[in-house]
């Protein structure tokens, strides 16, 4: 509207029809004659504002799909004006002179007459704008949707069993019928606030833009000041509510606490406001659940304590929000803690006298609780007076402390088996001994069989030979397997980091195979386009993952999600110099190594990756694709111009005409960091990753399950 502004003053007079201040630009013309009716009645104006919270399932556009496609192609251009769904194109009836004007009985707005033109027949087809009374602006440079044009240059067929595709011209490319001022309408919807920034942070540790690059371990000060600026920007109970999303039953999402407990820490070190600072700071026992958690809480704190140069490693608000975290902790919780190593009762007692808690404003269950987790084993051996208020759990704790003491695999067996303890609390050197692997095995979930399996099948015996299969035979179910959602690409990963141990590795290739197909599927139709140039299925991907081959990272992605959703769901490749694309022909019945021969029997040698070209072949299918998935090297090749907007147009033109709720995502295996500058305002529902990691599978589900955009 900003544009509209600057534009000279119409000579008609402008009507203010909009509760919002916006203003709509379409002339008023009077009544000539008797009978006639003005063009534009106040009473039939279409009101083309809507709230900025629109309905998921409605499309946010200004007219009807129909008559807006039948505009576009009957005029060949889009209006400027906003209101190029509220006219429609009708021949004039006979009696009628070609000036008049009638209703439209399907949008209750005024229809265009065609004029007639001297010397053309009536039948043909206009290409031009029609002259009406109606005063329209002329488009501006680039306000109309790009062009789709393919290169005209002779397609170099394949030496396959594929028959050539047929080469479309410029003439028969279906125009993409949207106008560009709704997407600007609806990119004004989907404004990036400051709360949705720290959602993205959370998952993809970015505020601007959608780009994942990688896990850090570390933060620098320019991060710390972009979290502390959305931060003063936002309410604490708003942030609390969102962080409660992110943290609390959100596993298959989160990659990982880290970046959500960092906000939260960048929240309490920096807000000024007392009351918003405590009601956040009662928000840290809930908000943090376990003790591993509370220390990386502790150890990001500590750092941004260094950034903002204080002498004190802890805020007095977070030595408070810790000391009520202990609190609100029940007495199982606290003993559970204990149970699990002189190790991690290292870590409390030195966070407690760090934090500097005061143990006579508690109770003195809670006192002598806290004590235990600050003393060594080798004080409790004899019942210590202080732990009188934990007579209850007086057979639980000795039980504890002797097999701690204990050297002997069977005794430690028997104690074990008595009290019920579970894997991690039982000391680190009976974790891997095969006589307690038939009784910690059972007590297991299959995340954490799979999380240990590398260090527990290193240790293999051949004396314990039972124990051991019984353990891969929990590794192959594959009804665990399904439940727990591991992707193909976390166990890729995971082979990736092994060392050359030819048993180790050959159990999970084998793992690795039987996983396509056997995790929880999407439930949404995917169009998967890949790039299998010759000339870069033999490189090795950079950075973190220098060991993994760039076909076999591509396989583990694409046909991972290709097996996971198969129904309506299509993989396409670029062919050849001309940007076309082709059917790949994977299908569901098909294994990891057939799939793989697949791609490097095609043997292509160079091709043209033009990310248009997969727009112009989904507006032509049947099928309605929810996730248009594309695997390449770089995706600066598919984009010349390093930038966003052609792909952020098309997809909007697509979400416009077909589905509402269509997203992108890029996965540039080769690059380290992002291949084109996105917009930092607007969501585009772009979201690129570069490389791959095993935070990447959840990544994307929290992507499509909208949990940030």
């Amino acid at each position: 509207m900003e544009e509209a502004k600057e534009e000279e003053k119409p000579i008609q007079p402008v009507v203010d029809s909009a509760p919002n201040g916006l203003v709509d630009t379409t002339s008023v013309v009077e009544p000539t004659a008797e009978g006639e009716t003005a063009a534009a009645p106040l009473n039939n104006l279409l009101d083309i504002t809507f709230n900025k919270e629109s309905k998921d399932n409605e499309i946010p556009c200004v007219s009807p799909p129909v008559a807006l496609t039948y505009l576009c192609r009957a005029c060949g251009a889009a209006a400027t004006n906003g209101l190029l769904g509220t006219a429609s194109n009708h021949l004039p009836k006979a009696g009628i002179p070609v000036s008049s004007a009638e209703p439209n009985a399907f949008t209750g707005k005024m229809s265009l007459v065609e004029p007639t033109v001297v010397g053309e027949s009536s039948e043909k087809p206009s290409n031009i704008l029609m002259e009406t009374d109606i005063t329209m602006e002329e488009p501006k440079s680039g306000s109309i949707a790009p062009q789709m044009a393919l290169a005209s240059e002779p397609m170099d067929l394949l030496d396959t069993d594929e028959q050539p595709i047929e080469k479309k011209t410029v003439e028969n490319i279906p125009e993409v019928p949207f106008a560009l001022e709704e997407v600007k309408e609806q990119s004004e919807v989907l404004t990036i606030t400051s709360l949705e920034s720290l959602t993205r942070f959370f998952y993809i540790r970015e505020t601007k833009q959608a780009v994942y690059t990688g896990s850090g371990t570390s933060f620098s000060e320019t991060t710390y000041n972009d979290l502390r600026d959305l931060c003063d920007q936002v309410q604490a109970q708003q942030l609390a509510d969102c962080l409660e999303k992110a943290l609390i039953n959100n596993d298959e999402c989160l990659p990982r606490p880290d970046e959500a407990l960092l906000v939260l820490a960048v929240f309490l070190s920096t807000c000024t406001n007392a009351t918003e600072r405590i009601l956040m700071r009662n928000c840290v026992p809930r908000l943090v659940r376990t003790d591993t958690e509370l220390f990386i809480f502790m150890e990001l704190a500590e750092k941004l304590q260094k950034i903002q140069m204080y002498k004190t490693p802890f805020s007095r608000t977070v030595r408070k929000a810790v000391i009520a975290w202990y609190k609100e902790r029940s007495l199982d919780e606290l003993l559970r803690m204990w149970a699990k190593g002189e190790q991690i009762c290292s870590l409390h007692n030195n966070l407690l006298r760090r934090v500097h808690y005061k143990p006579e404003r508690m109770t003195i269950e809670y006192k002598a609780t806290l004590q235990l987790l600050s003393t060594p084993t080798k004080n409790l051996v004899t019942w210590p007076g202080f732990l009188n208020p934990l007579i209850g759990s007086k057979k639980i704790i000795e039980g504890i402390v002797k097999l701690r003491s204990t050297t002997n695999a069977r005794v430690a067996v028997t104690i074990v088996n008595e009290l019920s303890l579970t894997y991690d609390q039982v000391p680190e050197r009976f974790r891997i001994d095969p006589t307690l692997a038939v009784h910690l095995i059972p007590t297991l979930s299959y995340e954490h069989i799979f999380k240990i399996s590398p260090r527990v099948l290193r240790c293999y015996r051949r004396a314990a030979r039972n124990a051991y299969d019984n353990y891969e035979h929990q590794l192959f179910d594959k009804t665990k397997m399904e439940a727990a959602n591991i992707a193909p690409l976390y166990i890729y990963m995971k082979i990736l980091r092994l060392e050359s141990n030819s048993r180790l590795r050959n159990v999970f290739c084998d793992l690795y195979e039987a996983s396509f197909g056997h995790n929880k599927a999407l439930g949404k139709r995917l169009n998967i386009s890949v790039c299998i140039d010759k000339i870069y299925i033999r490189k090795y991907l950079k950075g973190r993952n220098p060991s993994s081959n760039y076909l076999d990272a591509l396989v583990a992605i694409a046909f991972g999600y290709f097996k996971t959703d198969p129904d309506g769901s299509k993989v396409s490749y670029w062919c050849d110099r001309t940007g076309q694309l082709k059917d790949l022909k994977w299908t569901k019945n098909m294994t990891l190594i057939e799939a793989t021969g697949r791609c490097q029997t095609l043997e292509v040698q160079k091709s043209k990756m033009d990310f248009s070209q997969i727009f112009l072949n989904a507006s032509e299918d049947p099928e309605d694709y929810d996730i248009f998935l594309i695997v390449v090297p770089k995706a600066t090749r598919g984009n010349p111009n390093n930038k966003s907007a052609k792909i952020a147009s098309l997809l909007a033109g697509y979400r416009l005409t077909r589905q509402p709720k269509s997203k992108i995502i890029i996965i540039s295996l080769l690059a380290s960091k992002k291949s084109m500058s996105y917009s930092v305002d607007t969501c585009e529902h772009i979201l690129e990753l570069c490389g791959i990691s095993e935070q990447m599978p959840q990544i994307i589900n929290a992507f499509l399950a909208e949990k940030f955009r």
